[in-house]
């Protein structure tokens, strides 16, 4: 079993139920977790983190969508707009770059899926008991496509973390 492969393994025992990965076999998983207040949905949740980014965040996905374009995948322009596209029924199907698979108030699961890989973003809140926080769980799963995947995956897969640590201190 490769290091990775054994990072993968031991994360996966740490997860609350009902997380969604990419697929079965993931070349990547991250999870981060922060406390929240017990008002906040899983999609209120995502909103309020992705509402500001930092500038070196800012930069991060203009550098990465120059690179990419030169290889012919879509740019995504990072956080800068919430950019949601709703169904007839008013709720939302795509936010940002990511298509909305699942949302309830506990639960939102968000993909991307090209030829170089595919992502999904689990956030899912956990209750707890006997106060008046929740905890959210954030799961980041990938699966590679090909060596550009892997390629892409070497400064994401350490940014990642940090990133996601950011940017939940715009929740509260």
């Amino acid at each position: 079993m490769s290091i990775q492969q054994h990072k993968v393994t031991e994360i996966l025992h740490t997860l609350p139920d009902d997380i969604v990965l990419v697929a079965e076999e993931i070349d990547y998983l991250d999870c981060q977790k922060t406390v929240i207040p017990k008002n906040i949905t899983a999609y209120d949740a995502y909103k309020k983190m992705t509402s500001q980014q930092p500038k070196w965040l800012e930069i991060l996905f203009t550098l990465r969508d120059h690179i990419v374009k030169l290889a012919g995948v879509r740019t995504i322009k990072g956080f800068a707009e919430l950019n949601e596209v709703k169904n007839a029924d008013g709720s939302p199907d795509t936010v940002h770059f990511f298509t909305i698979r699942e949302n309830s108030p506990d639960k939102l699961t968000l993909t991307v899926e090209d030829s170089h890989l595919d992502v999904c973003l689990c956030m899912r809140i956990v209750a707890e008991d006997n106060t008046d926080k929740n905890t959210l769980y954030l799961v980041a799963s990938v699966k590679n496509h090909n060596f550009f995947g892997k390629l892409y995956m070497c400064p994401v897969a350490r940014l990642h973390p940090i990133i996601v640590k950011k940017l939940f201190t715009n929740i509260v």
